[in-house]
C-alpha cells in the first residue's frame, strides 16, 4: 500500500477525527455537508476585527463622508466575494485545495509562485488577525504583549489542527453569535455616529474613494485562494449555483454590514489602537462584550489563515502531515506577529493590504477567467499532478498583471510615478492590473489551443 492509499484509510476509518488528507482529492466516500455551512463559514469569517478595522479606515484615515464610505465598501466587498463564490464552485466538482486546481491554468511549476504568494498572504493575515487579538487581550487582561500573544497563539492552533469538520461547526456557532453581538452595536451606532467626518482626504473625495474600494476588495481577496479549500468535502453533484450564493452571499452582508458598521464607528473615534475604538464609542460594561466577541471572530479568521496556509505549503510539495504544517505555519507567523506588534498597526495593515492585493486580484482574475474559458469540464487530479507540463500561460499573464499595476502603486514602501503624479487614480491599480492579465490570458491561449486552461 502506497503512503496515499494509507493516509485515505485512515481519513475513510476516523472521519470525525484529526484530519488527515492534505492535498488529495476527497473521496466520494467523505463528501458531506450542503452548501448552507459556506454561507455560515463565510460570513463568521467576515465578521472580524479586520474588516471593522477596514471601514473605519474609510472615513477615520482616508476621510470620507459615511455615505460615500459605505458605497465604496459596498462595491469593495462585492468584487471580492463574487469571485470567493465564483471559486468556491470549484471545490465540490474536483474535492482538491484552491492551489492545486490552480496549476491547470499556470503548470506544475507555473503554479509555485501562486502557492509562495498564498502561504506569505495566509501567514501575513494571521500576523494581522493575531495582532488584533492582542490589542484585544491586553485591554481585557491588562497583560503584556508577549503573554497576550502566547494565549492567541494556544487558542488558534487547535481548530486548524483538528480541520475541516471542526472548523465549519465553530464558524456556524460564532456566525450565529456574532449577529446577535453586531446587531445590538449596530443600534447603539446609530444614533451615535455622524454623517461627516472631521477627517479631511489627503486629496479629493475621488482618491480616497478609490483607496476605500481597493483596500476593502483586498481584504476580500484574500480569500480568495482559500474558496475551494472549504467546499470541496460537499458532494460532487451540489447545485454551483447554491454553492457560489452560499460562498458570496456570507462574504456580502458580512462584509458590508461589518465594514460599514466600522465606517460608521470612524466619525467618532480613532483607530490608531483598534481595541480603543470600541472602548471610545461603546459603555463599559457593553464595550467589554463586543471586545470578548471580536477576540472570538478573530479566531474565526485565523484559523481559515491556518488551515489554509499549510495547504500551500503542501501544495508546494512539502512533505510533511498536514497537522505539522499547520504548525510551522503558526510557528512563523507568530513571530512575525511579534514584530508587527511593535511598530504602527495602521500604516503596517494598509500597506499589508495593498502589496498582497497587487498580486492577488489579477491572479485571481486569471484563475476566473481560465475556468470559464474551459467550460463545464474539469481537470482531473492526476492531469494536475502531471510535473511534465511544467508552465502554462496563466503565470506570464498574471505577471504583466502585476506589472502593468507598478506604475499605479502607492504605499509608503514604494509608490509609482502616475500614483505619485496623480494620486487620485492610484486607486485604479487593480483594475488595469486586472484587465492586462485578463486580456493576455485571452489572447494566449486563443493563440495556442494545446495548452487547454484548466
Amino acid at each position: 500500500m502506497s503512503a496515499a492509499d494509507e493516509v485515505l484509510a485512515t481519513a475513510r476509518e476516523n472521519p470525525y477525527g484529526i484530519e488527515v488528507l492534505g492535498v488529495e482529492p476527497i473521496p466520494p466516500e467523505l463528501r458531506h455537508g450542503g452548501p448552507r455551512s459556506l454561507f455560515t463559514l463565510w460570513f463568521g469569517a467576515n465578521t472580524q476585527f479586520a474588516t471593522l478595522s477596514v471601514g473605519a479606515l474609510s472615513t477615520a484615515v482616508f476621510g470620507l463622508d459615511l455615505v460615500p464610505a459605505i458605497l465604496a465598501i459596498v462595491l469593495g466587498t462585492l468584487i471580492s466575494s463574487v469571485l470567493v463564490g465564483v471559486l468556491s464552485t470549484r471545490g465540490p466538482a474536483t474535492g482538491l485545495p484552491q492551489l492545486i486546481q490552480t496549476r491547470g491554468p499556470f503548470g506544475w511549476f507555473g503554479n509555485l509562485p501562486a502557492v509562495v504568494s498564498t502561504a506569505v498572504g495566509g501567514i501575513g493575515w494571521y500576523v494581522v488577525d493575531t495582532t488584533l487579538g492582542i490589542f484585544i487581550l491586553r485591554d481585557l487582561l491588562d497583560i503584556g504583549f508577549t503573554p497576550s500573544l502566547l494565549i492567541m497563539v494556544v487558542a488558534q492552533l487547535i481548530v486548524p489542527l483538528i480541520g475541516y469538520r471542526l472548523i465549519h461547526a465553530m464558524e456556524k456557532w460564532l456566525a450565529t453569535g456574532l449577529v446577535c453581538v453586531f446587531a445590538v452595536v449596530t443600534a447603539y451606532a446609530t444614533g451615535q455616529v455622524s454623517l461627516t467626518t472631521a477627517t479631511h482626504p489627503a486629496g479629493s473625495v475621488v482618491g480616497a474613494f478609490l483607496l476605500t474600494v481597493s483596500v476593502t476588495g483586498a481584504r476580500g481577496l484574500g480569500w480568495a485562494a482559500y474558496a475551494s479549500d472549504y467546499s470541496r468535502y460537499l458532494p460532487a453533484g451540489t447545485s454551483s449555483r447554491r454553492v457560489f450564493a452560499a460562498a458570496a452571499g456570507g462574504s456580502i452582508v458580512s462584509g458590508v454590514w461589518i465594514g460599514g458598521l466600522g465606517a460608521a464607528l470612524g466619525t467618532v473615534a480613532a483607530v490608531a489602537d483598534p481595541s480603543s475604538m470600541v472602548r471610545q464609542f461603546l459603555p463599559s460594561i457593553f464595550g467589554t462584550v463586543v471586545l470578548v466577541s471580536l477576540l472570538l471572530s478573530t479566531l474565526a479568521s485565523t484559523v481559515l489563515d491556518l488551515h489554509s496556509g499549510s495547504m500551500a505549503a503542501l501544495a508546494a510539495g512539502v512533505r510533511i502531515p498536514r497537522w505539522a504544517s499547520v504548525v510551522l505555519v503558526c510557528l512563523i507567523g507568530s513571530v512575525l506577529a511579534w514584530w508587527a506588534g511593535q511598530h504602527d498597526f495602521v500604516s503596517t495593515f494598509q500597506n499589508f493590504l495593498l502589496i498582497t492585493s497587487y498580486w492577488l486580484a489579477p491572479w485571481a482574475a486569471v484563475t476566473v477567467t481560465a475556468f470559464f474559458r474551459r467550460g463545464r469540464t474539469v481537470a482531473t487530479a492526476v492531469e494536475l499532478s502531471d510535473r511534465r507540463r511544467r508552465f502554462g500561460w496563466g503565470l506570464p499573464a498574471t505577471v504583466l498583471g502585476v506589472l502593468a499595476s507598478i506604475p499605479f502603486m502607492s504605499q509608503s514602501v514604494y509608490t509609482g510615478p502616475i500614483a505619485a503624479a496623480h494620486p487620485d487614480i492610484a486607486g485604479l491599480g487593480h483594475v488595469i492590473g486586472c484587465t492586462v492579465a485578463v486580456l493576455a490570458y485571452i489572447a494566449v491561449t486563443a493563440l495556442d489551443q494545446e495548452r487547454v486552461p484548466a
